[in-house]
């Protein structure tokens, strides 16, 4: 075989192999997953959602259907990442924060029952509001009846 023979069959190889990946059916990359996004919302009967800026702030505010600011996407086990400004809920020793997912003190545990329990993982604290409107969120125990949380899924 000749070397023109031996390049005209590896090339053609490889256009069979590049067509097998580019058409192979359920292959999605997250790129073109939808997202899931949802409000997180203060549990004692206010209505009152998890609310964020591009500074970094965290707090409630009157949940509003438009506001992205409101919009958590959670993209991973316990990450929270907001739509508007791509940080993820965080909390450092006494404070949250919108800051890195790339860190530990972005990483929740939510409990399983209906109203929610967000513990940071770093700092075994729940998320805390006393449910007043534009109210800075906050650390507390999680026993407290105000770190409980709803979570609602908005249509995408």
């Amino acid at each position: 075989m000749t070397c023109k023979g031996i390049l005209v069959r590896i090339a053609a190889a490889a256009a069979t192999t590049a067509l097998a990946f580019t058409a192979a059916p359920g292959v999605a990359s997250a790129d073109t997953q939808a997202e899931s996004l949802f409000w997180i919302r203060f549990a004692a009967g206010v209505q009152r959602c998890l609310d964020s800026n591009s500074a970094g702030s965290v707090y409630t505010h009157v949940c509003q259907d438009g506001n992205n600011h409101q919009k958590w996407n959670n993209y991973a086990p316990g990450k929270f990442k907001n739509k508007a400004s791509g940080l993820c809920l965080a909390a450092g020793t006494s404070s949250v924060f919108a800051g890195s997912c790339e860190t530990n003190a972005s990483d929740w545990r939510t409990s399983s029952t209906t109203n929610k329990y967000f513990t940071n993982v770093s700092t075994g604290l729940c998320l805390h509001n006393s449910g007043g409107q534009a109210e800075a969120v906050g650390l507390r125990v999680c026993r407290a009846g105000t770190a409980l949380w709803t979570v609602t899924k908005l249509r995408s």
